[in-house]
């Protein structure tokens, strides 16, 4: 005989409320390869930072800015003259007492003929003279000139001479150098930066005549007669001279024709001979001389009969050349 067993209530309820869950869980249904109603989290994966080796920012050079060199055209000169402004200012030379030979009065108006040739018919074949000028101040000009196809730059004394009572202001030629606006400073020690000087105080015999018989001696024999002076030199002793001064220049006027081709090889080669030459002869087109120059002609007949200076010739400028100069001071 089996002995049953006997479980308290309470034990009983709970045996049964387990036994119902585990009968539900058997009768459930399975749910296989179907996506749960939830899906499902896929972990996202963090990257790691990585330390990246950054070089600081290098400065950058500012280039400096290059100056451009622009090329300006120089412009040609003109073949009109140019004269040079030069800032001398006025002063003229005051006129004293002096005789010539003990006779003739030497004043403003003085003049000497040294040389004077006539042909077997009576006309002038050559004519030299010696003029006496008024400095208007005392400095020396200069312009550039066209001669014969080149430039020149003639130097000047800006002078006074009275003709026949009326003063006429003239360019009295010293010398010239080959080239446009040639500053004295920069001529070379040749012949064209020299001029001849006689010099001599007024309580000396006087007498142009025996001074331009020594002009015409050998120049071994004149050299010691005569002063070669620069033209730097020479300005300086203009600038020092005294309120009373006479100066008197010395040149030929009309030439021998023999003479002319002479005349026109000297101008073509000796800028000096260019500058003094040039006003008293004239060429054509094709540089061929042709002759003497109207101005030339005027300075003849003013020297030889006294006749005035032709109005258009005197407002053109008239001018004079020194083959040397003479100058007395009381």
């Amino acid at each position: 005989m089996r002995r049953s067993v006997f479980y308290p209530p309470r034990a009983l309820l709970l045996i049964l409320l387990l036994g119902g869950l585990l009968l539900s869980a058997a009768c459930q249904p399975r749910f296989e390869g179907r996506p749960t109603a939830l899906p499902t989290r896929v972990p996202t994966q963090t990257p790691t930072p990585t330390i990246t080796n950054t070089p600081p920012p290098v400065p950058t050079a500012t280039p400096s800015p290059t100056p451009t060199l622009t090329s300006t055209p120089t412009p040609l000169p003109s073949a009109t003259p140019t004269e040079t402004p030069t800032p001398i200012p006025p002063r003229p030379a005051v006129l004293f007492p002096l005789k010539a030979g003990g006779a003739n009065t030497v004043n403003w108006s003085y003049f000497y003929l040294s040389r004077k040739e006539l042909r077997d018919d009576g006309s002038l074949l050559s004519l030299s003279a010696t003029v006496a000028f008024q400095l208007l101040d005392r400095g020396i000009h200069s312009e550039t000139v066209r001669v014969r196809d080149q430039d020149v730059t003639v130097y000047y004394l800006r002078v006074s001479h009275i003709f026949n009572q009326v003063p006429i202001e003239t360019k009295l030629v010293l010398t010239g150098f080959f080239g446009r606006g040639v500053p004295i400073s920069a001529l070379p020690a040749d012949g064209a930066a020299f001029v001849n000087l006689r010099s001599q105080n007024s309580d000396a015999v006087f007498e142009p005549w025996r001074i331009q018989s020594d002009w015409l001696l050998p120049f071994e024999q004149r050299q010691n007669l005569f002063q070669q002076m620069t033209l730097s030199d020479f300005e300086q002793l203009l600038a020092d001279l005294p309120e009373r001064v006479i100066l008197l220049a010395h040149h030929p006027v009309i030439w021998r024709p023999d003479d002319w081709a002479q005349a026109d090889l000297d101008m073509s080669r000796l800028s000096a001979q260019t500058a003094r030459l040039n006003p008293f002869f004239d060429h054509d087109a094709f540089d061929i001389l042709t002759g003497q120059s109207r101005m030339a002609e005027a300075w003849s007949a003013y020297l030889l009969q006294n006749q005035p200076i032709p109005t258009d010739i005197a407002q053109a400028g008239l001018s004079y050349s020194a083959e040397y100069l003479i100058i007395v001071i009381p």
